[in-house]
């Protein structure tokens, strides 16, 4: 989604409204219950939020500049790599096993068996749809920021295909971009 993305391809920024920010913030903590008691130091509400327009179908979220959250046309909202790495134990996450890093640093979505073979890890109570932070077997920091496209259950009792979409990985263009001007 980002691997070619530059600050340039945005086309519009404006404020986010407060109720916004609040369903953004209830959408976040929705899928990271670990955040209810800090999400106002996080994202606070003031400055607001900046809406900044990527595409038809998705919405870059920054605070002063510097971008935070991003959001599918119907998606879940997903924490940018550099404020996953800032904050790594608050967000749901799941790991993959070393085999698979390679893939998902080329941009590759992650495959139901990188989820379940040794060493790695996926909480069996994800539902579909859940927004997650992965994690590599043997790396300290996040690798990507994607959504399963199946649930835990299903992901372990399938073991194949594509159990999880990669939004946004380790040297894609978001992640090159520090700051949106």
């Amino acid at each position: 989604m980002f691997k070619r993305f530059q600050s340039s391809d945005c086309s519009t920024s404006t404020p986010v409204k407060a109720s916004i920010q609040r369903a953004i913030k209830s959408k976040l903590v929705e899928s990271n219950p670990s955040l209810e008691d800090i999400i106002d130091e996080l994202i606070p509400k003031k400055p607001p939020l900046t809406a900044y327009k990527v595409s038809a179908f998705l919405t870059l979220y920054c605070l002063d500049g510097k971008p935070l959250l991003f959001e599918e046309r119907d998606g879940p909202v997903l924490p940018t790599l550099r404020f996953a790495h800032l904050y790594p134990n608050l967000f749901t996450s799941v790991r993959v096993d070393a085999g698979a890093i390679p893939f998902i640093l080329g941009g590759a979505n992650i495959m139901c068996p990188g989820l379940v073979n040794p060493g790695s890890e996926l909480n069996e109570e994800l539902e579909e749809g859940a927004a997650v932070v992965i994690y590599a077997e043997g790396k300290e920091h996040a690798l990507a920021v994607g959504h399963l496209k199946m649930s835990a259950k299903k992901i372990k009792e399938v073991n194949k295909g594509i159990g999880c979409d990669v939004a946004h990985f380790l040297g894609d263009g978001l992640f090159a971009t520090e700051e949106i001007n």
